[in-house]
Order: structure tokens, then C-alpha cells, then sequence
């Protein structure tokens, strides 16, 4: 009997965090204590910055790999049978005995934010060690989501993946969580950058790493702390970036927003996206930045998100404002 060949390896591999997302459609108002408030749907999704991303490349016809850890529990079934679905290539995906799996309550009452109740569970657990080193693609994207969140992830095991990554030919993407709870040293993040191609933190983040509150001051001292291009995003302003060689401000694309949540995963599954296609920089932007507002229009943080020819097509039929200036002097 001949040999079965391997699964190929996507050109995507994204590590960090995955969740259990528990969804309500808006509410009239939240319930008093002790209160029954009816909504239209309650809905499991995929959730997670990491996974986000990862289902959104899928969405996107991206074929993309994963690596963390799920408890052993029936949300974790569920997980990966929702997983299964959209082809996701889930052989990194590990399950934590006798642990829960990640789970986030999203809840939002019309006119007002969403709040968000989260559990680690076997998220506590991951390491980011132990990975096979047949997941790394080459000349691909690696992608590393949820730092900081998850406690126990080993620095030393995320700077060797990005080690092997790059010398796979493959570009290194850095998007952090810095968690209001905690006592997380953000500076272990500024740590990694010599080892990042492409940082991407949004702008309260970018504020607690370097201090500053201007996205040209963050983004330098970001980028003299290692990283080779930093994009900020900053919600309704839209984003700044630069690789020191132009700095980039773009505005965001008007949609009818339904659930905002997991519009910069989807955001960051558009920029890679154009990574692997080589794309000039503001055209990448532009894409992702389309992919991001579209992640908005349906409940969920992925389920708007459409194929990337449908990207393209809205990018071509709306406007985004853009303002491109090339730098006379590096910013390092």
C-alpha cells in the first residue's frame, strides 16, 4: 500500500489565543439584577484575536494553519467542529486535560458598547512551546495574537518561532493585547521587536509601550525598538503606518455597522492578505482596512468578512481617505 503524502502546509500559521465567543444580539437595555431581557439571538462563533484572524483568512480564501490550546470540554468540541466546517487546519491545536476551554461573553445594549466577560481557561496554560516545525510555512506569514494576554506564553519559544519563520522566508507579524488586569510587563514586547517585521498594536497599546500619545511618536520609537513597520490602529480615526521610508494616515471605509467586534482581526487577516501577494503598502492598507469594516457588518467578529475578490470589488466601489507622505530622513 503506498504511502499517504502529508497534508501541504498553509502559507499562514497563526498562534495565540482561541476562544469560545458567546453572542447577543443587542438588547433593549441590560437587565436589572435579577431580570429576564429578551434578544433576537444568542450565537456561538469562533473567537480569540489569533483565531479571529485565522477564520477570517479562511474567509478570505487564505488556506491558514493554527497552534494553542483548548480545554477538553464540550465548548472545545464545538470549536473545532465549527473549525472543521470552514477547513481550518487545526493539527496544531492542542487540548489541555481536565481545563475549560477560553470562553467570552460579548453582550451590548443599543446605543452603547460592547462589554466583554472572559475566561481563560486552558489559555492560561499555553506556552507557545512544542510547536512542529512543519506548521512554519515558507515564504509565508507567521502570526503571533494575543500576547501578552496569555500569561504563560514563554518569550524564548515566540523569538525562536520567529527565528525559524524568518529563515523559512516568511514575514513576522506581532499584534499584542495588553490586558487591563494583571501584572504583564509590557516591555517584554519591546523585547521581541528586533525580531518582528510587521507590528501591530492599536493606539492605547502603542501608548503604554513608548508613552506617547501621537501616532508619528509612537510609531518611531517603535520601529527604533526593532520592529521594521509598525501600524496603528486607531478604531473610528482609521490608522498610521510606516516603514520609514513613507508614513501612511488612512481613514476607514463607512459600512452599516451591526457588531463591531473583531474588526482589527479582521483588519490584520486583510493585511496578510497582501503580504503574501507583495503588494505596495498602501494598496495592503487599503485592503485590510476594507476587510476590517466589513468584519462589521454582521454579528460576530469574522462572519461579514467575504471572500477577497468581493474585497477588492468594495474597495473599488467606495472611497477611503489617504494621505501618503515620504519620509525625507529614516525614522531610526
Amino acid at each position: 500500500m503506498a504511502a499517504q503524502n502529508p497534508e501541504p502546509t498553509p502559507r499562514v500559521l497563526c498562534v495565540g489565543d482561541m476562544a469560545a465567543d458567546i453572542f447577543s444580539s443587542p438588547l433593549p437595555r441590560l437587565p436589572d439584577p435579577g431580570e429576564l431581557v429578551l434578544t433576537n439571538q444568542i450565537a456561538f462563533f469562533p473567537g480569540g484575536n489569533a483565531l479571529n484572524t485565522a477564520v477570517a483568512l479562511q474567509r478570505l480564501g487564505e488556506p491558514t494553519a493554527f497552534f494553542g490550546s483548548l480545554g477538553d470540554d464540550a465548548f472545545g468540541d464545538l470549536l473545532l467542529f465549527e473549525l472543521g466546517k470552514i477547513g481550518l487546519d487545526v493539527r496544531g491545536v492542542r487540548r489541555e486535560p481536565g481545563a475549560a476551554t477560553p470562553t467570552t461573553l460579548i453582550v451590548r445594549a443599543e446605543g452603547e458598547d460592547r462589554r466583554f466577560v472572559h475566561a481563560l481557561g486552558a489559555g492560561d496554560r499555553f506556552t507557545g512551546s512544542g510547536l512542529s516545525l512543519d506548521l512554519i510555512p515558507k515564504d509565508g506569514v507567521v502570526l503571533a495574537a494575543g500576547y501578552l494576554k496569555l500569561r504563560s506564553w514563554d518569550d524564548a519559544a515566540l523569538a525562536q518561532l520567529f527565528g525559524h519563520a524568518r529563515a523559512r522566508g516568511s514575514t513576522v507579524v506581532l499584534n499584542v493585547c495588553i490586558p487591563i488586569q494583571g501584572d504583564v510587563d509590557p516591555a517584554r514586547c519591546l523585547r521581541l521587536l528586533p525580531q518582528v517585521d510587521v507590528f501591530v498594536p492599536n493606539q492605547d497599546e502603542a501608548r503604554i509601550l513608548t508613552g506617547e500619545s501621537q501616532p508619528a511618536d509612537q510609531a518611531r520609537l517603535l520601529r527604533q525598538a526593532g520592529a521594521r513597520m509598525v501600524i496603528i490602529t486607531r478604531g473610528q480615526q482609521g490608522l498610521y503606518a510606516t516603514d520609514g521610508l513613507q508614513a501612511i494616515e488612512m481613514g476607514v471605509f463607512p459600512v452599516e455597522m451591526i457588531d463591531p467586534s473583531g474588526c482589527g482581526d479582521c483588519f490584520t487577516a486583510g493585511l496578510i492578505a497582501g503580504l503574501l501577494r507583495r503588494w505596495e503598502l498602501p494598496r495592503t492598507l487599503t485592503v485590510a482596512s476594507a476587510a476590517g469594516a466589513l468584519g462589521a457588518t454582521a454579528l460576530g467578529c469574522t462572519s461579514g468578512v467575504p471572500p477577497l475578490d468581493a474585497v477588492e470589488r468594495f474597495v473599488n466601489e467606495n472611497t477611503v481617505a489617504v494621505s501618503i507622505r515620504t519620509l525625507s530622513q529614516p525614522d531610526r
